[in-house]
């Protein structure tokens, strides 16, 4: 592999910058029609500015392998998601911080979040090892170095500490673990001095005890949502549109279907019924008002009434990132079993995998080339 260490170092990291600078103006051409893909538009512009911010410390070839290694992670997620009927984001990626998904709808017991939770570091893993099998077919020793990356990550993301994929795939084997993250996790911090572990260690320190120890009452929220309704209902019901700044409180019922126990909030104006729809809150609502109403005209000239609501919103326990109910950590002994022997045994995989790749020579030429 031909490497230029000299004129690296001629260039430096503002030779990076100026080059990334005349790249990313290039091509802007190009950006209207990433708008035009939507969620998938989004992930990729996320992934290029990711993959440009990682080629300022990196070489190309590692960034782009590194970005890779996310997505295939990722993408676990997302499969395990759709398996079990979790509405999903498209992946979004950070520079320096890594991916996420955010699930629309939240699972409905642990076996379900675990199940979610596995499926980034399995697939993510197996994507890390093809990478290995491929470094050590070509011999391309880049492809080494992306693939204990890819270890390195899957492995970290094991830690059981919520909310890494760890802490919720424990929680279908036993919340015990919970404490052995804090506990192995502290100790971590110590040796390596990790900024994003101490932070996560720290949430996660807190979420424990705001959940399971602290007294302290739910505290209310403001929670806004928009209503539009067309300027033509208001007369056809003798009703006059109310003024820009008009406040009035309104009615609300909310239910839980039977079908799918989605759960949902009606939201009644006085002559009009249900002007608006809420769905996933939990909780209870305490009330909800009209703040705001401006008068609009749509693309075929037809007056639409924009209404601002405001409401009063108690959470649920059930909606708490560490869920207290007993009921959502029933799991059968063969399940537990299951992800028992699945999350132990993938760790001891990628262990082994980055101790034999401890053996491989790790040039510098790979990470300057």
């Amino acid at each position: 592999m031909e490497t230029h260490p000299k004129k690296e170092k001629r260039e430096g990291v503002w030779g990076r910058l100026g080059g990334w600078a005349a790249v990313a103006f290039g091509g802007l051409k190009f950006l209207p029609g990433l708008l035009k893909l939507g969620k998938a538009g989004g992930t990729l512009i996320s992934m290029l500015v990711t993959v440009g911010a990682y080629a300022l410390i990196f070489p190309w070839s590692f960034s782009i392998g590194l970005v890779a290694m996310l997505f295939i992670h990722e993408m676990g997620h997302i499969w395990a998601a759709r398996y079990k009927k979790l509405p999903v984001s498209a992946p979004a990626f950070i520079p320096f911080l890594g991916a996420l998904i955010t699930l629309k709808k939240q699972p409905q017991d642990a076996e379900t979040e675990a199940f979610v939770a596995l499926g980034g570091p399995l697939l993510g893993s197996l994507g890390a090892f093809v990478c290995y099998l491929l470094g050590g077919w070509t011999g391309w020793e880049v492809l080494s170095a992306i693939a204990a990356l890819g270890f390195i990550i899957n492995l970290f993301n094991l830690l059981p500490i919520h909310p890494l994929d760890g802490g919720r795939i424990v929680t279908a084997i036993s919340r015990w673990f919970w404490v052995l993250g804090l506990i192995g996790g502290l100790v971590l911090i110590i040796y390596t001095k990790n900024l994003i572990l101490i932070i996560i260690w720290l949430m996660f320190a807190f979420e424990l005890w705001a959940t399971f120890f602290s007294r302290r009452r739910q505290r209310v929220r403001k929670v806004t949502a928009g209503a539009e309704i067309e300027a033509a209902s208001f007369h056809q019901h003798g009703y006059p549109i109310p003024a820009d700044d008009h406040r009035r409180r309104l009615s609300m019922v909310q239910y839980c279907t039977l079908e799918d126990h989605e759960h949902w909030g009606d939201v009644y104006y006085p002559g009009l019924g249900v002007i608006h729809r809420m769905n996933g809150f939990l909780g209870s609502f305490e009330s909800v008002w009209l703040t705001k109403t401006k008068v609009m005209k749509d693309s075929d000239g037809k007056e639409i009434v924009q209404m601002r609501l405001e409401a009063d919103y108690t959470p649920s326990d059930m909606e708490a990132s560490l869920r207290k109910d007993e009921a959502y950590y029933k799991v059968s002994p063969t399940i537990r079993f299951i992800y028992g022997t699945a999350y132990l045994g993938l760790a001891v995989f990628l262990i082994y995998m980055l101790y034999k790749l401890g053996n491989l020579p790790m040039l510098d030429s790979t990470l300057v080339s």
